[in-house]
């Protein structure tokens, strides 16, 4: 969707992905005022869910006036795809700010007060947000927060799609949601408020067995523990009502902490300003080890895919060592995270343990996409060996085979491209792409002219575009298009 133009507006850089959407920064040439498009992709077209819904939920979202709420100022249908514009917000979001370490009190509570401002004037117009988690709190120069990305998604989501937003959200879901289909309600969204509270002054969400904050801090203010405990208790019908109820009793706290100055040391500081060390700080590591791993062991498949996520978003060094002593001793059912957070974390000392898992059907498929990304060379004679011995996972094997081996992997890359199976071509096709050189691009030109099936040249024609990006940049925008550039066959 890159260049293409919507209204006044050209989308010229893709800011991020979802398994449904992708969302584009764009400019009007004339204004240069900025915008940002989410577009949702063929899942979520009008084949697959009527555009009214869509249409009609996102005109109640954009009907909000309050400026801790993102401003829509478009919505429609392109391609058969829906779309939404909204302000650009420049700041990053609340997710982002979490990542360099706990908040301290009184920036948190201050923060905090923003968001429940917002989700009050929402709640008292009878709408829920639905989907409340750090990454759709957007902060603003100013540091002020924006909530964005209220249920207009779910809109344009089918149900399997809806699924994999459960489980990326499940630390900010209250219990009804995880567990049953009731009607949702503004409670939801006070237990997501709560949850999202409790992480800034924590550092963790409120997952599995958690400790209050003042278990470890002494000095914090009792109101607001009786808030969190509120926001977070089990039971919906004993949470706030709504956000209105929450805001009128969080300002009965506000006097109280920022009246006595309370910014909470130890467990509450940022940790740019922490002590380097101590068995404080090591007992909260080892904690936070200890947690997650019991999820991988007791959890639900929801939960325990929660986990993976928070410790690739939260890990250090640190633990990583601490989780490549302790990976031999588990179970399948924990090593099973283990090895896609190691793998997303690129951590090198890790390879032989994966290793040891590849021809463990539980683990392979993990296994191969984790050494992948790890990009040892130790891995590539062993993922080769493996894809003579199991010709059938070839296709899930080939690209991590391409980022391990680099440019002496294009021997046997090529040869797949002779294959009768076109999904194994396109596999191919897409792992020498992975290898940025000019031999790969040789080779995928060639095979240009003998490939007749439509999704694989397809994959083809974006490969020698992408790869023709990275190595000539002089040929961007003189892209090859499947319509113009070479016959089918030979023959033809």
């Amino acid at each position: 969707m890159l260049r293409r133009k919507i209204g006044s507006f050209y989308l010229v850089e893709r800011l991020g992905c979802g398994s449904t959407s992708e969302v584009f920064l764009a400019i009007d040439p004339q204004t240069r005022e900025k915008r940002v498009f989410k577009i949702f992709g063929k899942c979520a077209s009008i084949r697959s869910s009527p555009p009214a819904r869509f249409l009609r939920e996102t005109d109640i979202i954009r009907r909000l006036s309050h400026p801790g709420i993102i401003r829509i100022f478009d919505i429609g249908i392109v391609e058969n795809r829906c779309y939404y514009a909204m302000e650009y917000v420049p700041k990053g979001d609340l997710k982002r700010l979490m990542a360099r370490g706990r908040i301290p009190l009184t920036a948190a509570s201050e923060l905090f007060s923003g968001i429940c401002e917002a989700l009050a004037h929402a709640h008292a117009r009878g709408i829920i947000h639905r989907n409340l988690k750090p990454s759709n709190v957007l902060i603003n120069p100013d540091g002020s927060p924006v909530v964005s990305d209220f249920s207009i998604d779910k809109a344009v989501r089918p149900e399997r799609d809806l699924l994999r937003q459960v489980l990326g959200a499940i630390a900010y879901q209250a219990p009804e949601q995880r567990f049953t289909s009731q009607k949702p309600s503004q409670r939801e969204d006070v237990y997501a408020l709560g949850a999202i509270l409790y992480e800034m002054l924590m550092g963790f969400p409120p997952l599995g067995k958690f400790p209050w904050p003042a278990d470890v801090q002494p000095d914090f203010p009792e109101a607001l523990q009786a808030v969190l405990h509120k926001c977070l208790a089990v039971e919906a019908g004993r949470r706030f009502e709504h956000a209105v109820r929450l805001r009128s009793e969080l300002a009965k706290c506000g006097e109280l902490i920022c009246g006595k100055g309370l910014t909470p040391a130890g467990a509450f500081v940022d940790k740019d300003f922490a002590p380097a060390g101590g068995a404080d700080s090591l007992q909260l590591k080892t904690d936070r080890i200890e947690a997650w791993f019991r999820i991988l062991r007791t959890g639900n498949a929801r939960e325990r895919l929660a986990a993976v996520r928070h410790m690739i978003d939260k890990i250090d060094p640190a633990e990583a060592k601490a989780i490549l002593k302790l990976y031999s001793e588990e179970e399948d059912r924990v090593r099973w995270g283990l090895i896609r957070v190691l793998g997303e974390l690129k951590i090198q000392a890790a390879t032989p343990l994966i290793l040891n898992d590849l021809r463990n059907p539980f683990h392979t498929e993990y296994a191969l996409e984790a050494l992948g990304k790890i990009g040892s060379d130790e891995a590539y004679n062993e993922i080769r060996e493996y894809v003579v011995e199991h010709p059938e996972n070839a296709v899930n094997a080939l690209i991590p085979l391409a980022r391990t081996g680099k440019q002496r992997s294009i021997r046997n890359l090529r040869r797949y491209l002779r294959q009768e199976n076109a999904a194994l071509r396109q596999a191919a096709v897409r792992a020498l792409a992975a290898v940025a050189c000019e031999e790969s691009l040789r080779v995928l030109k060639e095979h240009l002219c003998d490939e007749e099936d439509e999704g694989v040249r397809s994959s083809l024609f974006e490969a020698v575009n992408s790869l023709q990006s990275v190595l000539l940049p002089q040929t961007v925008g003189m892209t090859v298009h499947a319509s113009v550039a070479v016959p089918r066959s030979r023959n033809s």
